[in-house]
């Protein structure tokens, strides 16, 4: 080997073994080795002495992300290390390190090329931030021909400078703000800014804008150079698509002042007019500068040169990045195309929609007098959008330091613009906003609440999990009243849409805390709130939980009809997935609600109805049956404030309850005869004789007219087999009476129905034939009818068929047991089986054209 330069400072030393004599290390390379980066002074050493050209293909691998090693600027040279394993050059997307700037942040991750800058993401080290870092390779320099004398000093470095420290002393939320300075070593570079997505070249032309995110980010650059103009009295000079970055939250900011300038004096800015001896990279974009840039001996510009390039921009964002001016870096070009500039807006007039048009014509006009300030720009009616404001005024919301005008924002202006605000920007704007300034004001989640659920109902189901974090932040802060009561009037949407056992748990916990509450609104909230979310509570929580804890609510039900109502109908809508425990269990709160008001009664009767339509069956127990649901709604016939659409209602609910009882009450009977004679079980076995499985015949009956004559006019009616005349144009209350009575309450299966196979009769015996005791019954909807024309025209008849009439006996069932003065043995003996559905059928039609004929 051959003998190694003059010696390092004597605390360098050499660790491979065979080598004797110390190292000689320049000072760089002794700082590296200082600095803990896992390298040691040997190899640095070797790495110094790699080939110059070597180094620069190296160097210019370490700006795309391409390092081998954790500390780049070094390679790693297997062959002259053998103890270091070959490693392959990793993707640019490969973590890298950047000295001096790995001391401040971490995580580096090549993201993308923005001009001449790299842009890397990272994290910060103090705080565990996220931000974006920008790296410059020095070895892309570019610098200005020796020939122009002193200009020859003018480099892009020099530029880049300039830009990184006026950045670093603006802050305006409109500006790209800078979290770390420029670091500058002889090999590159950097500084650090709050993480962006790219610049605006990337977006429109790679993903596209919506036209609503375009005029909110037109106004956002807008109100950055209203900025600029006003405050800090400075000109941009080179407003361009590149200049102006998009940040992770979608906000458009603006950036690139190498070619800023401040005012001499009033609205004056130094010119540097444009040339051809200078690279296109030193100088600003001439298809966005100004005209009067090349104006012949222009020593100044307002800040129309600014609303000029700003007008150009807007066509670029809006013609979907198709440059309105194309000159190519070639001056004829240009003042060909600024001359025809009325001829190029009319190729995008639809895109950009008449009204910004007229606006474009004033500010893209070579007459500097006639274009707008940037202020009258923002107020033309195109930006006039409810949802453009509302999203203005979001992005400002960490100005806003009134938590009543926040949550009167949040609640009320947002909510509203939210139907015309696309669903992408829901996710890409607003919830990054509320992440961002809304997480810890946990005093207005009840106005945050409102959009989110607003968001939650009516977004694809894929944009759901992006909601969950937020849901359950809130659903944790629910012990505020008001957030409370609004998220139990909501609970149907959260139960819907969510499918999160937290969330389901939180909010059944929600529930229960609210009905112990000794706030009788929040009581209130969270009863009316069941019925929506009835299907969804598991059975479980129903039986173990909820219906103890509406036991205990006496106090709070007492003497007030509208909670009694509010109660009622969340146990029908309980009731619709109970069996026949749960159900009992669930009427037996039926009792709560003891008000003899007449919607109290008439709400007891549909929920017997609705309890029997589901399925009748599982009522089981007679006795609860009578205590629970019968005896409340006999008792409310008294009240005379019953309408006599609802009396027709209960009354109905009241036959099928008897019915129910009855044919309880029979199948025990039956059973403990079949024990005690010993008989199987089919023996017992009957054929329903449901109105629901029988034929409809729809007949017509001539009604009388009120002069006696008989008219054409034709009364519809349905005549069901079971003997039933239904009317379908009678009153709701008779409708409802007489379907519930014809249609549901034998779907109970009625012991009263025995087919005419049967040749069991029971000991006890059962009531008169059906048929024989139709003289003596009549359905609610056969009063209607003259029951003097069913039989006879006697007057003897009519009367006796007017006092049977009178007695109100059940459609289907007829009056009582008892059979007037016949003992019990000959009640047994003969007892007569119920016709079938044919002879029902063949009687009803015997009767229907007798009546008939003789009124004809």
């Amino acid at each position: 080997m051959k003998s190694l330069p003059a010696s390092p400072p004597s605390n360098l030393s050499s660790p491979i073994s065979g080598w004797r004599r110390p190292l000689a290390v320049s000072p760089t390379l002794q700082w590296r080795a200082k600095e803990g980066s896992g390298w040691d002074v040997a190899t640095l050493w070797l790495a110094g002495r790699e080939s110059r050209k070597h180094r620069k293909k190296r160097a210019a691998g370490l700006v795309k992300g391409e390092c081998t090693a954790s500390m780049p600027g070094l390679h790693q040279e297997t062959s002259l290390i053998p103890s270091r394993p070959c490693v392959s050059p990793p993707s640019p997307s490969s973590i890298v390190a950047l000295p001096p700037l790995d001391k401040h942040f971490q995580s580096l991750l090549y993201k993308t090329q923005a001009s001449h800058w790299k842009v890397y993401s990272a994290r910060s080290v103090f705080g565990d931030k996220d931000c974006s870092l920008f790296v410059f390779n020095r070895k892309e320099n570019v610098k200005a021909p020796p020939r122009l004398g002193r200009m020859t000093r003018l480099s892009l470095t020099d530029l880049i400078r300039f830009d990184v420290n006026q950045l670093h002393q603006l802050a305006h939320p409109r500006i790209l703000q800078v979290v770390h300075p420029l670091e500058d070593t002889k090999e590159f570079m950097a500084f650090a800014s709050e993480p962006i997505k790219g610049n605006l070249e990337q977006l429109v032309i790679e993903e596209g804008v919506s036209k609503l995110e375009m005029k909110l980010g037109v106004l956002q650059v807008i109100d950055g150079l209203s900025y600029l103009h006003n405050s800090a009295k400075m000109l941009h000079g080179n407003l361009t698509p590149s200049a102006v970055f998009v940040t992770s939250a979608r906000m458009w900011k603006i950036s690139g002042f190498s070619f800023s300038v401040a005012a001499k004096e009033g609205n004056e800015y130094p010119c540097y007019p444009w040339t051809k001896k200078l690279p296109s990279t030193l100088q600003p974009d001439l298809d966005f500068l100004a005209p009067e840039y090349l104006a012949p001996n222009q020593q100044s510009v307002t800040t129309a040169a600014d609303v000029f390039s700003l007008g150009v921009l807007i066509c670029w964002v809006y013609g979907g990045g198709k440059r309105i001016i194309d000159a190519k870096n070639n001056l004829e070009s240009y003042a060909i195309v600024c001359g025809q500039l009325d001829e190029a807006l009319n190729l995008i007039a639809e895109e950009l929609g008449q009204n910004l048009k007229e606006s474009l014509s004033k500010v893209l006009s070579l007459d500097v007098d006639v274009r707008p300030s940037v202020q009258l720009l923002a107020l033309i009616k195109h930006f006039d959008d409810p949802a453009v404001s509302a999203l203005r005024q979001l992005d400002d919301i960490a100005q806003e330091f009134d938590p009543t005008l926040k949550a009167h924002f949040l609640s009320q202006i947002l909510f509203a613009a939210l139907p015309n605000i696309p669903e992408p920007l829901w996710f890409s704007r607003i919830l990054p906003r509320f992440n961002e300034q809304l997480l810890d004001s946990t005093e207005i989640f009840t106005s945050v609440a409102k959009p989110l659920l607003y968001m939650l109902e009516h977004c694809e189901s894929h944009n759901i999990h992006k909601l969950k974090g937020w849901i359950r932040n809130v659903l944790e802060h629910c012990h505020q009243k008001t957030l409370a009561s609004f998220l139990l009037e909501n609970m149907s949407v959260l139960f819907r849409r969510m499918s999160d056992d937290q969330v389901e748990d939180n909010l059944m916990e929600l529930i229960l805390s609210s009905m112990k509450n000794e706030d009788t609104s929040m009581q209130s909230s969270a009863i009316r709130g069941i019925p929506s979310v009835a299907e969804f509570l598991p059975m479980g929580f129903v039986l173990r939980k909820l219906l103890p804890v509406i036991q205990t609510l006496p106090g709070y039900l007492h003497d007030n009809v509208p909670r009694q109502l509010d109660l009622l109908a969340a146990l029908a809508a309980l009731s619709d997935r109970c069996d026949t425990a749960s159900l009992q269990q669930l009427t037996t709160c039926v009792s709560l609600c003891s008000a003899h008001h007449p919607v109290i009664i008439h709400a007891k009767s549909r929920l017997v109805q609705r309890v029997v339509t589901r399925d009748g069956s599982r009522l089981k127990d007679p006795a609860h049956v009578c205590f629970h649901l019968l005896n409340p709604l006999v008792v409310g016939l008294a009240s005379r404030d019953l309408s006599p659409a609802h009396f027709d209602d209960v009354m109905s609910s009241i036959r099928i309850l008897l019915d129910i009882v009855e044919q309880l009450r029979y199948d025990s009977d039956n059973r403990l005869a079949q024990e005690s004679a010993g008989v199987g079980r089919l023996a017992s076995r009957r054929v329903s004789m449901s109105s629901n499985n029988l034929p409809r015949v729809m007949i017509t009956a001539a009604r009388p007219s009120l002069t006696g004559d008989n008219s054409d006019l034709r009364k519809m009616s349905f005549l069901s087999a079971d003997g039933r005349l239904e009317d379908r144009g009678r009153r709701e209350s008779k409708d409802s009476r007489g379907s519930i009575e014809s249609d549901v309450s034998i779907r109970i299966g009625n012991g009263s129905d025995v087919s005419d196979d049967s040749s069991y009769h029971s000991q006890k015996g059962r009531r008169q034939s059906w048929l024989d005791s139709y003289g003596h019954s009549c359905s609610l909807e056969q009063t209607s009818l003259d029951s003097s024309r069913i039989f006879d025209r006697s007057a003897s008849m009519r009367r006796s068929a007017r006092n049977s009439s009178e007695r109100r006996a059940r459609t289907r069932s007829p009056t009582g047991d008892v059979l007037g003065d016949r003992p019990p043995s000959a009640r047994s003996i003969h007892q007569p089986a119920r016709p079938n559905s044919f002879t029902n059928l063949g009687h009803n039609l015997v009767l229907t054209y007798r009546n008939f004929w003789q009124k004809d």
